[in-house]
């Protein structure tokens, strides 16, 4: 008798589960979805680190030249 009752708690549980079949693949859509955004703005932001990072050593390659190289006179 046990094992019907477990038998028969299983059966409901299977049944409420594919009742709510739509709210669940709704909510693994949304995950994947917010996985899917997460990885791209993880994606984008190391991008935007290495522009930083990149416009950085371009000013200081550019404060370095005006120090370095003489200045243009004009003939007149």
């Amino acid at each position: 008798m046990v094992q019907a009752d477990d038998r028969y708690r299983e059966l409901q549980q299977i049944q409420a589960l594919t009742d709510s079949s739509d709210d669940v693949l709704d909510f693994l859509a949304r995950t994947v979805r917010d996985d899917l955004a997460i990885a791209e703005v993880e994606g984008m932001t190391g991008e935007a680190a290495v522009a930083a990072t990149f416009t950085t050593a371009l000013e200081s390659a550019k404060g370095a030249a005006v120090i370095a190289l003489p200045t243009r006179t004009t003939a007149g």
